[in-house]
Formats: structure tokens, C-alpha cells, sequence
């Protein structure tokens, strides 16, 4: 099974998940993705923060296969 890094970009730092997450394939990555987004901008929400974060989905082979804004629902 593929593994999958979930790296979050913020203000210019990328802060890396080293360990990363083995999944069946791009679409279960896009999935856990769109789960993490969610689960930050929640916690961003509920602590008042507002800042624009981007994450970066990388496979085991160091290429980026998908990136997505994470925003709550009030910025997007």
C-alpha cells in the first residue's frame, strides 16, 4: 500500500508530517486530506485564528498529488 505526507503550508513554512499514512490510493488520500483540512480549520476556528494554510499531499516517491486551501466555512 502507497504511503501518503499530509505537509501543511502556512505564511511560507511548510511544517513536514514525517511520518505519513499508508492508504489504497490518491482517492483515500484526498479523503484523509479534506479530513485533516477540517479538523485544523476547527481548531483554528475555536482559538480565533485566521490565517491562510494550505495542505500538500506528497506520495512515498516525494511528489506532490494534490494541495488544498484550509479555510472554515466563513473564508471560503
Amino acid at each position: 500500500m502507497p504511503r501518503y505526507f499530509f505537509h501543511i503550508r502556512r505564511q511560507g513554512v511548510t511544517l513536514r508530517d514525517r511520518d505519513g499514512v499508508e492508504l489504497g490510493g490518491i482517492a483515500e488520500a484526498a479523503a484523509e486530506a479534506a479530513r485533516r483540512g477540517r479538523q485544523i480549520a476547527a481548531y483554528e476556528a475555536r482559538q480565533g485564528i485566521r490565517s491562510a494554510a494550505g495542505m500538500i499531499v506528497i506520495d512515498e516517491g516525494w511528489r506532490t498529488v494534490l494541495e488544498l486551501p484550509i479555510e472554515d466555512e466563513d473564508q471560503g
